[in-house]
């Protein structure tokens, strides 16, 4: 074998394409092929042998450093973290503020949180037992559509009684969404439900917006059983804002103060996502609606959204997501844009006649429905300008899977009118319903000769 530089070292063919391809590759440091081989070719077949058998040896350790290339990924515990969302007040919506929080639920089972936390105001509540009770069930049915475990928090609306009534219906509320203070530990972390409406008011804070001994005491002793090392504690009215001024929120922020872990606070009522910052080792924030009235003049904070918290043993990420604002990951299946690109060839389209440039022209438009699923049609015509007629201006029907139809078109020439540079068009539409709800119109243009 003779290299570029001269060198003739009588090694055969085979031997010097393993040796190059195993130092070319790095797998033999400090010598080059030509080195290597000359001296094989000088020291005789003994050394070619221990040669070829290290040169083998190199080829199987490249080969496995190739296999297990690659960036190195960390080990993750499945455990370190959890998700889970928070809904905002319902109450006072529209009659479509439950087909928000339907959608809410809709969105929460894709985002498949581990649990969901709301902040009161579950209904509309002061009314009779009767309605009440029918709300409440309306929103525990809704609620139930939930892939993962929901948990009540009692607002003003579920509990004061109706106007000029006396007592309350907490009774009721105990009922039908249970315990007005209770606590669970989940994974790492210590969920916390206060009553924020003891006294049934909260026109005047410093009178009926106090947190009483009991429940002051009842938190005490609740964080003291816990060894989370994060805590979340939901309650409705957000006392800790400048309109509760007066109010003892002080002694419940003492507390949490006292027990020194990461707390973090959420409340509603306001109807307007309001962020507080960090007090201490306490943060404090208030969510808005997932289907209640919007708060006038405070546009760019009143939505209606759920709140993912993804949650650390040292650390909170809150992200506020819109209602309607994302889809299952299996929005748009394959057959979908299959049969929608089908739509656009227009197969399903037949169209029969002429237009008679001195009367009325009947046009025959023949439409089947090829999709997988039932959907809208509508057939026009697009016409000259100048006094052109249409009877009817549009059919509008719909067809199931497989089914046809054919209308017709009546054309009403104009008299004496100079013949268009373009004749007129018929138009079909179809509108393809997707899975996920949104509709894409698909249309199809045939023109219609005019009789000379």
């Amino acid at each position: 074998m003779v290299f570029s530089s001269g060198y003739d070292c009588g090694v055969k063919p085979l031997s010097v394409w393993i040796i190059r391809l195993v130092v070319e590759n790095g797998c033999i440091a400090g010598a080059s092929a030509e080195w290597i081989l000359c001296m094989m070719g000088k020291r005789g077949s003994l050394m070619l042998k221990s040669v070829m058998i290290w040169c083998v040896v190199g080829m199987v350790w490249c080969a496995s450093s190739w296999a297990v290339g690659g960036p190195e990924i960390p080990e993750t515990d499945e455990g370190d973290s959890f998700t889970f969302i928070g809904f905002g007040d319902r109450t006072g919506g529209p009659g479509k503020g439950v087909e928000v929080l339907e959608s809410a639920v809709e969105m929460t089972n894709w985002l498949d949180p581990d649990l969901v936390m709301t902040v009161g105001d579950l209904i509309e509540g002061q009314c009779s037992p009767k309605q009440w009770v029918e709300q409440a069930d309306e929103f525990r049915e809704i609620m139930d559509g939930l892939s993962m475990p929901w948990f009540a928090v009692a607002g003003n609306h579920d509990v004061y009684p109706m106007e000029g009534q006396s007592g309350d219906y907490t009774d009721l509320y105990r009922e039908h969404f249970g315990a007005l203070i209770y606590s669970f530990d989940h994974k790492f972390a210590h969920f916390v439900v206060l009553f924020s409406d003891e006294a049934m008011g909260y026109d005047e804070p410093s009178v009926d917006q106090n947190m009483s001994q009991a429940q002051l005491d009842w938190l005490r002793d609740d964080l003291s059983k816990t060894d989370a090392t994060q805590v979340f504690v939901f309650v409705h009215h957000p006392r800790w804002t400048k309109q509760y001024e007066g109010s003892n929120w002080d002694a419940v922020h003492a507390i949490f103060v006292e027990d020194g872990r990461a707390t973090t606070v959420v409340g509603g009522h306001i109807h307007t996502l309001r962020d507080d910052g960090m007090r201490e080792n306490v943060h404090y924030l208030t969510l808005a609606t997932t289907g209640a009235w919007p708060k006038r003049g405070f546009d760019y904070a009143t939505l209606h959204h759920v709140t993912q918290f993804q949650v650390r043993e040292d650390s909170v990420k809150i992200a506020h997501i819109p209602v309607g604002s994302i889809l299952a990951g299996d929005a748009f299946p394959g057959v979908e844009f299959d049969e929608i690109k089908m739509l656009g060839e227009g197969e399903w389209v037949a169209v029969e006649g002429v237009i008679d440039p001195d009367g009325i022209s009947p046009v025959r438009v023949r439409v089947e429905n090829t999709a997988s699923r039932a959907m809208e049609f509508k057939v026009s015509m697009h016409l000259p300008s100048g006094g052109w007629n249409l009877q009817p201006l549009v059919h509008v029907f719909t067809l199931e899977p497989g089914e046809h139809k054919a209308v017709e078109l009546n054309v009403e020439t104009p008299e004496g009118i100079a013949m268009p540079s373009l004749p007129p068009e018929v138009v079909v539409r179809a509108y393809y319903p997707h899975e996920h709800g949104e509709v894409q119109p698909v249309s199809i243009k045939r023109r219609v000769e005019i009789e000379e």
